[in-house]
């Protein structure tokens, strides 16, 4: 009898350690806390995936830092999943960054740049703030001069610039590196408690996109 009930009450423990454990899992990142739920929602695309953005500056150490990091996590990102990144426009230099982003994007070489340009600033010291110094790194990674001043220089990417600034004030980026989750959600370094803990709440709040879209 005796020995029924024991096995019995480790049952009951093992039910309720497994509740406790899947309520902890709910409620492991609270809004406000861990993240910010934005005022306005940024309009996604309606194709049925989940966005993430991830807020950076090529000038930013601790971008640099996490670059590879962030590369690991979003290559487990699921198929419903769609990465991108946005350009901060903090300081003298953002304006220019971005610049430099876009026109690379508007390129296509951005896949094959956009590491080269962190080494560049962060393990060779050379800071990339002019359009002279940005035209020449170019070149040297096989792209005409003359086209990348007309793509910096373009109009389409003045648009994307501004496109960027407006994501920022609707999702009240504040710091940098940052994520943003399906255009409704904020997360910073400070919010998560760590930089690498921002992949963590990102986890979370895509699983909760997930639950909503079923």
């Amino acid at each position: 009898m005796g020995q029924r009930i024991t096995v019995l009450v480790a049952f009951g423990l093992m039910l309720f350690a497994g509740w406790a454990s899947a309520q902890s899992l709910v409620t492991r990142y609270v809004a406000g806390d861990h993240y910010q739920v934005v005022d306005q929602p940024v309009a996604e695309p309606d194709d049925g995936k989940i966005h993430v953005v991830e807020f950076f500056l090529y000038s930013c150490p601790h971008c640099f830092h996490l670059e590879p990091e962030l590369n690991e996590w979003r290559a487990g990102l699921g198929d419903d999943v769609v990465f991108s990144r946005v350009p901060a426009l903090f300081g003298a230099g953002g304006q220019m960054y971005a610049r430099l982003y876009y026109a690379a994007q508007q390129l296509g070489v951005l896949e094959d740049v956009h590491e080269d340009i962190f080494d560049a600033i962060h393990e060779q010291g050379r800071r990339l703030l002019s359009e002279t110094d940005m035209r020449t790194f170019m070149e040297a990674h096989g792209v005409d001069g003359d086209r990348f001043e007309r793509a910096f220089k373009s109009d389409a990417v003045s648009a994307k610039v501004r496109q960027a600034g407006e994501i920022m004030r609707a999702m009240h980026v504040t710091a940098t590196p940052s994520l943003g989750v399906a255009g409704r959600y904020y997360i910073s370094g400070r919010t998560a408690g760590s930089n690498q803990r921002m992949f963590d709440v990102a986890d979370y709040l895509i699983a909760q996109q997930r639950s909503q879209a079923r």
